[in-house]
């Protein structure tokens, strides 16, 4: 079994007689069959129209853009950096800017670049003085920054949409642990998500034994690369009411191959949170080997796709 990106492209190259090649640095596979280049960059295919790839991985763009489709989305606000003076980001180009709208959110907000992925410098904001540093820090690799509402999150979603239907579907569950009065919050973590906690928890903190049904939160993020985990969702409705949501996003926007994240809030509230036009499933393969089938089936059929066009 192949866990690594490239290396399950290469086995369905060598399988559909295509030739491949990884140029500039590793960042670019170009797949050549039948007289047709196709390009993955990234993990993004050579099936999404450009301007719909640009708008989906802008969160603030995607944001906007559903709204106007009248399709359930979480807040997103765009922050320039403050020397940018240009007329389209005036008015959301300080510092107090960001402030004003953490104060209109019940002071307690969420600010990570407009353009990220994989939960990189997303912050939980709750206290004002933290601000004008986070800014500082996002801003020194991002042009822009997306700041939105926290969001009482009770579960988060993702759903992978190739040519308009579900190819897989899961939930994402907060690296959370319950204490039973004898294992450490290591142990605990390691039984929780082994693949990712195995060689990360070696500081003193993490030998404490949790009393009986005391939490511990490793992180607020559901992200898998950062010690989530997925799991398939049984309920037969729910996941009827989540593809619908994806389903609508495609079709409205014309999203040809990415993948959506859904959250359902505390009041039961189903939103989309994001998109992306890269579909990336390397993390969800180490934590369910026996899911690597499904996953090399679904990339299989998006290079299919990209030389039937």
């Amino acid at each position: 079994m192949k866990e690594n990106f490239k290396e399950i492209i290469e086995e369905i190259c060598k399988e559909e007689k295509i030739t491949f090649k990884v140029l500039s640095k590793d960042w670019i596979i170009m797949l050549e069959k039948d007289g047709k280049t196709r390009f993955i960059s990234g993990y993004k295919f050579d099936l999404n129209p450009h301007g719909i790839g640009t708008v989906v991985d802008d969160k603030y763009a995607l944001y906007e853009v559903l709204k106007d489709k009248n399709i359930p989305v979480i807040e997103h606000k765009i922050v320039y950096n403050k020397t940018n003076n240009l007329d389209y980001a005036l008015g959301c180009n300080t510092y107090e800017y960001v402030k004003d709208y953490f104060i209109k959110n019940n002071k307690h907000i969420v600010i990570k670049p407009n353009n990220g992925t994989c939960g990189r410098s997303v912050y939980n904001v709750t206290d004002i003085s933290q601000i004008d540093d986070i800014l500082d820090n996002i801003f020194i690799n991002n042009y822009s920054i997306s700041i939105c509402p926290f969001y009482n999150i009770k579960n988060e979603y993702r759903i992978v949409m190739l040519d308009g239907k579900s190819c897989l579907l899961y939930a994402k569950y907060l690296p959370i642990v319950k204490g039973d009065g004898k294992k450490s919050i290591r142990n605990l973590l390691i039984e929780f998500n082994k693949n990712y906690f195995k060689n990360r928890l070696e500081d003193e903190k993490y030998d404490k034994v949790l009393k009986v049904d005391e939490k511990f939160e490793y992180n607020w993020k559901f992200n898998l690369s950062q010690g989530a985990i997925a799991k398939k969702v049984d309920d037969k409705l729910l996941s009827d009411k989540l593809i619908k949501i994806a389903e609508n996003v495609c079709n409205e926007i014309n999203l040809k191959f990415g993948s959506i994240d859904v959250i359902c809030t505390t009041d039961n509230k189903l939103q989309v949170l994001e998109a992306n036009s890269g579909v990336m499933l390397e993390n969800y393969v180490r934590l369910y080997p026996s899911e690597y089938k499904n996953v090399k089936m679904i990339y299989s059929e998006a290079i299919k796709k990209m030389f039937e066009m």
